[in-house]
């Protein structure tokens, strides 16, 4: 495995160029959002498949480029403190507060001609601190200010700041004469509700907010607006997303937009194997980086022998964490019965998974088993943690001590409060990833090799990634196993296993007295961890926090509140002739530095209309021999 030029091209071609043809595009995706555009704090969805489309729709104030470094966006310059728009205060006991003065560049408008002002960033402030909005990043909006000098010239503050505040996007912002009228009767509704005994009330009324403006009917209505070289034209829930040209975008490409891409249409194809019917039939011209096909499926015989000289094959190396992660909570009887919050169990859980075979087996042993929350390629990665390696006299072992024996089936079992108690834990994915799918069942085989017995629990991706759904493991509404992908980026800085930030003293927990927030959804906590996580985000020395960041790996690794799997390296598939559709493992804008394709979104093109090549993805990709 390595990284250089060619990957897998293919060469033939048979299919009919829908997309060249007509100068569009047409993109393929297992997922579908669940909300876009008015959903700007990401209240109600995060998916990927949302952060993908929306590089599209919305451009980034700041954006991480296809080297890692940070590029102006819709401001006129990143600021440094050369230029002296960055600025550090000493706090002490090593905290520094942060000033980062930002400028707009001129003339910017959203899609319907009107401008986009700093107004916009103080909308998307107000909202983002109004009084218990649940938001994902409770810490982060408990450390940034916002001070607007001008409609151009603003000022954030982090207080304390984080090393994670200087890359990409500093801060959200959203279409302040679009909303704030609506905004204006939320915020009197919500005004003598008490966040903490109303918190219900408070979320059902926040998030109705934001579904008038991000909901399919929403958009199709005309509700939104978007600053990025796309807007929506059409959705048709369960099927298409029409994207075509801003015209009011404020980038134009070399030669002229009419020579590249003028409309982006989304087919959502929930089915995988379904997906690739579609690929080799010709009808799609790329597919999702995050969405599209499964590993397994961008090798088979049926794309690589029938898909010659049509497209290209891409594998690109990312920074998507695919794990099972586990319901800690101690609340939930069905966790304290199986004791899944004693470390002890998980550990037990780890030892019966066969990761190394399961990566040799469906992904040709070229993405390794994952130890750690960071990624291999990410500075702050700990290759030293403790490992599980495939053990199931181990994880027997574990699981007797425990109290655990084999009953009448072979599944475990033991007395728990007076009664006896099955060892059957419930496994949750998305439906119709077929790979997802396929490795639940290998993992449930392993699993029953040491008397453990599963309950498959899948639905589509739009309902286990709701906030009532994941966010819900406090309340039992996923009680055992839970296997996703999280995509990270340079600024990862485990919040999701962090209990309480404390720096801020924000409470981490999604929880009912959290009104369901934060990231940490497993219901984790560790002081320890905390306390170095407090230290390593507010260090901007990279080696120092290196080593905190390595012994907050060698706690997660020991408490194991997920189980890691793997490091994904995502497949994607373009049609020869598509120009700067083009992803790495880090680059992003509006939806942060996440590895899109679409973070240049303007500059997608034919070769066959005059556009013209500005990025070679075999520079990115990775080579498979």
């Amino acid at each position: 495995m390595r990284l250089k030029g060619l990957v897998i091209a293919l060469w033939v071609s048979t299919f009919a160029l829908a997309g060249p043809a007509d100068n569009s595009l047409v993109v393929g995706s297992s997922q579908e959002p669940r909300t876009l555009g008015g959903d700007f704090l990401g209240i109600i969805s995060g998916q990927a498949i949302k952060g993908e489309v929306e590089e599209y729709l919305y451009a980034g104030l700041i954006n991480v480029d296809a080297a890692g470094q940070n590029v102006a966006g819709l401001v006129s310059e990143v600021p440094s403190q050369q230029n002296g728009r960055l600025r550090f205060k000493d706090l002490g006991q090593g905290k520094r507060q942060v000033e980062m003065d930002l400028t707009l560049r001129p003339g910017l408008k959203w899609s319907d001609g009107a401008p986009l002002t700093s107004d916009d960033l103080a909308f998307a402030f107000e909202v983002g601190t109004a009084k218990g909005m649940p938001v994902p990043t409770p810490d982060f909006w408990s450390r940034v200010s916002l001070k607007v000098k001008d409609k151009q010239t603003f000022t954030l503050t982090f207080e304390p700041a984080t090393f994670a505040d200087l890359i990409g996007q500093p801060i959200p912002y959203a279409p302040a004469h679009i909303m704030r009228a609506e905004w204006e009767k939320t915020q009197a509704a919500a005004k003598p509700l008490d966040p903490q005994k109303d918190a219900e009330k408070l979320n059902e009324i926040y998030r109705n907010f934001f579904l008038q403006f991000s909901s399919p009917q929403a958009i199709n209505a005309g509700r939104m607006v978007y600053s990025g070289p796309f807007r929506v034209s059409r959705w048709v829930p369960g099927s298409t997303l029409e994207l075509t040209r801003n015209p009011n975008y404020y980038l134009t490409p070399p030669g002229g937009a009419d020579k590249y891409v003028q409309k982006v249409i989304y087919r959502f194809i929930q089915n995988t194997n379904s997906l690739l019917v579609s690929i080799i039939g010709g009808s799609i011209d790329a597919t999702s980086i995050q969405t599209g096909l499964t590993f397994d499926q961008a090798r088979s015989p049926q794309l690589t022998s029938r898909s010659r000289n049509a497209f290209d094959i891409w594998f690109v190396p990312s920074d998507t964490l695919e794990r099972a992660e586990i319901n800690n909570f101690s609340n939930v009887a069905r966790v304290k019965e199986l004791g899944l919050d004693d470390p002890r169990t998980r550990q037990a859980i780890a030892y019966a998974l066969n990761r190394e075979a399961w990566v040799k087996a469906f992904f040709d042993g070229l993405e390794p088993v994952a130890n750690t929350f960071i990624n291999p390629v990410n500075p702050m990665s700990n290759p030293n943690v403790i490992k599980y390696p495939y053990d199931p006299a181990e994880s027997r072992q574990i699981l007797s001590e425990l109290g655990w024996k084999p009953g009448p089936d072979g599944i475990l079992q033991r007395t728990a409060n007076g009664k006896t108690v099955r060892f059957e834990l419930e496994f949750v994915t998305t439906a119709g990833n077929s790979i997802r799918e396929r490795s639940q069942q290998f993992f449930a085989d392993n699993l029953k090799q040491v008397g453990i017995a599963v309950r498959i629990n899948n639905a589509p991706s739009s309902v286990v990634f709701a906030d009532d759904f994941i966010a819900r493991a406090s309340q039992g509404r996923w009680s055992g196993i839970f296997m996703y992908a999280n995509t990270y980026s340079l600024a990862n800085n485990a919040i999701e296993y962090t209990c309480k930030d404390l720096n801020t003293g924000v409470d981490n927990l999604a929880i009912e007295k959290n009104n369901f927030v934060g990231g940490n959804i497993m219901g984790w906590c560790n002081a320890e961890f905390d306390k170095l996580r407090s230290q390593a985000v507010v260090e901007f020395d990279a080696a120092k926090r290196k080593a905190l960041f390595a012994q907050m790996q060698q706690i997660w690794a020991e408490e194991l509140p997920s189980i890691p799997l793997r490091f994904r390296t995502n497949p994607f598939i373009s049609r020869k002739g598509l120009l700067n559709y083009t992803a790495n493992t880090y680059t992003g804008g509006f939806s942060g530095p996440f590895g899109f394709a679409s973070w240049q979104a303007y500059l997608i093109g034919w070769e066959s209309w005059g556009a013209q090549r500005i990025y070679d993805q075999a520079k990115f990709a990775l080579s498979i021999k």
